[in-house]
């Protein structure tokens, strides 16, 4: 093996680990974007419904907009089940 083959060698081995190194990031990322996503929705849940267990004109408007964007059956008779559809 010459010089030049073992220097390019040598850089597809670094270019692979530094590659495996950019995906792990990436799904260190996605991981912890998800994770926000889900506290953000835990949140404004929990404020929505306190909101509509205070106020019966937010509580039919809440129902109003469930009722026309819930369109996953399970989902729709898990709402009904508690009263929100």
């Amino acid at each position: 093996m010459n010089e030049a083959t073992r220097k390019l060698d040598a850089l597809m081995k670094r270019q692979a680990a530094l590659s495996a190194a950019l995906r792990a990031e990436r799904e260190k990322q996605k991981e912890i974007e998800e994770k926000m996503q889900e506290r953000l929705i835990r949140i404004v849940g929990r404020a929505v419904l306190a909101n509509a267990e205070q106020s019966p004109e937010f509580k039919q408007f809440l129902i109003g907009v469930l009722r026309t964007t819930v369109t996953v059956e399970s989902e729709a008779k898990f709402l009904t089940s508690r009263n929100l559809l």
